[in-house]
């Protein structure tokens, strides 16, 4: 359900770590009923597998890579490979392509829009946002839902106090009009994910349109 309004966030239990009491503005819209994920920069050192050769559209090698960690790039979008001449780039699935075999090197971890992707402990930090929003919508985490109770209280604090941006999209694996974002974390901190591999159902978010919308 969405509406516009002047609205002060507040329900009659106690403020908690997962609520988030700022005022939010009557250009901002809200919005419920959202799952919140994250994804990463995925890092080839924590995979196994078989080193499989992967190419870019052109048919150009772009070397051997360990199967699970191909696997991962897939869903995540990008990866860390533990080749040093390739360690300051950053391997990227094609999905223009999409054929499960096709990659392509970049400087940068980028969105669908050919934008850098900004970590959520930085500035403006990125989402990605199915059904898609339109490029720059500004988002906050209004209440994070009962799951949140599960997360640090440093993940709490980071949701609920940054502004957040639609500077990506759900590609091969989400489809159909489920509400969901992505939290952009940056580079892989452990095999499993740890505190930072998130899972929030019922989630609350306040969204504002970019001005240049016509």
């Amino acid at each position: 359900i969405i509406f516009s309004a002047i609205f002060f966030y507040a329900i009659e239990k106690q403020n908690t770590s997962y609520q988030n009491y700022t005022q939010i503005s009557e250009d901002y819209e809200i919005s419920s009923g959202w799952t919140i994920t994250s994804y990463q920069i995925v890092d080839e050192k924590f995979y196994n597998g078989k080193k499989i050769e992967v190419f870019d559209r052109y048919g150009n090698s772009l070397g051997f890579y360990k199967s699970d960690f191909l696997k991962q790039v897939k869903i995540d979008g990008f990866g860390k490979v533990e080749d040093i001449q390739n360690s300051k780039r950053y391997l990227h699935y094609d999905y223009n392509v999409d054929d499960g075999k096709t990659y392509y090197w970049a400087d940068k971890p980028f969105g669908a829009y050919r934008n850098e992707l900004i970590p959520w402990t930085r500035d403006k930090p990125s989402v990605a946002v199915n059904p898609p929003l339109p490029h720059g919508t500004k988002i906050k985490f209004v209440d994070l839902g009962k799951d949140a109770e599960n997360n640090p209280e440093w993940i709490n604090e980071i949701l609920k106090t940054k502004t957040f941006y639609a500077d990506d999209v759900f590609h091969s694996y989400y489809h159909g009009n489920e509400k969901r974002i992505d939290v952009y974390v940056g580079l892989q901190k452990s095999k499993d994910g740890g505190p930072e591999s998130l899972l929030m159902r019922n989630v609350t978010i306040a969204i504002k349109y970019p001005k240049n919308l016509g």
